[in-house]
């Protein structure tokens, strides 16, 4: 397939052009500054011939405009482009630039008869790690994609707008198909990931590999259409710590007895989500599972996290 790809540069830009690559596409590569040296040097000389690079500013259409009706079409339009999180950044800048390189990029496809995309939303879009402290609170648990939006901060509320977007194009075209999946923190594997395990985002983590194949299946995938989302998020928490909030493990710190995910949840997220809507059964026979349901994701993607 012919693949238009924007955040190539990023971290998970990157590990979805190797897999691109790998598996035999051609990929047209987009980002506002050029493929860094170190993934260059990872691309195959038998690859590169396949790999076509822009610097870009998506928040410009023209530019897009140009590319489009210079290029071959597109079978699918992969777009990861966005800041990442609203840390250091101020929140106009976040809000504006994640909305509208996105609406740039789904609706110029649109115009050019791209019929399958996917988007990088994020776990955040409900409303979650950058939600001012104290103010964080859920309903049911897990979470599923069907859980209520309640973002308070830029960086949620411009994904949520985002898959509004997505959904927007798909009534207007009902031969189009938007996949939006919500990432959790990407790291290459568990050992690099629990370092990392915050509360505020519920401990939990996704591989690299397993957002890569994500973006893949939702171009390919079939037996669905119109715009969904997807939890993209590991079976299991990688909280490595104990009770209290600020108890997480150190690297070079001895080995901790791993505790289950509903003894760290009642400990400390007490108060804050409804008793009455905690699935214990969820976790039944795998007290480490995650917070979040992705099985939508294995149903109509055929993703799995482990393979």
């Amino acid at each position: 397939m012919h693949i238009l790809l924007t955040g190539s540069s990023g971290s998970v830009g990157s590990g979805v052009l190797l897999h691109l690559l790998e598996q035999n596409h051609t990929v047209v590569a987009l980002d506002i500054v050029p493929l860094p040296e170190r993934l260059l040097s990872q691309i195959p000389a038998s690859s590169s011939s396949r790999l076509t690079t822009h610097v870009m500013d998506l928040c410009d259409f023209k530019p897009l405009d140009e590319l489009f009706s210079s290029s071959k079409p597109f079978d699918g339009v992969i777009h990861l482009s966005a800041i990442p999180h609203p840390i250091g950044s101020d929140p106009r800048t976040v809000h504006n630039n994640n909305v509208t390189s996105s609406y740039n990029v789904l609706t110029t496809a649109v115009m050019y008869g791209v019929k399958r995309i996917v988007q990088a939303s994020s776990v955040n879009a409900i409303g979650l790690t950058y939600t001012p402290e104290g103010l964080q609170r859920f309903e049911a648990l897990p979470l599923t994609e069907e859980s209520p939006f309640v973002e308070m901060d830029s960086y949620a509320l411009s994904k949520h707008v985002c898959e509004l977007q997505a959904a927007s194009l798909c009534r207007v075209h009902p031969d189009l198909r938007i996949a939006s999946l919500r990432f959790h923190m990407v790291r290459p594997d568990y050992a690099s990931s629990w370092p990392d395990a915050d509360p505020t985002s519920l401990y939990s983590w996704v591989s690299l590999d397993a957002c890569a194949r994500a973006c893949l299946q939702g171009i390919t995938s079939t037996g669905w259409t119109g715009a969904e989302a997807f939890n993209i998020v590991a079976p299991e928490i990688c909280w490595e710590g104990g009770l209290t909030k600020d108890s997480r493990r150190k690297q070079g710190e001895p080995e901790v007895e791993l505790l289950g995910t509903l003894e760290v949840l009642e400990s400390q997220w007490k108060g804050r989500y409804d008793l009455g809507k905690l699935n214990k059964g969820w976790w039944e026979g795998r007290p480490r599972r995650a917070l979040w349901d992705c099985s939508k994701a294995e149903r109509l993607l055929g993703w799995k996290h482990d393979i």
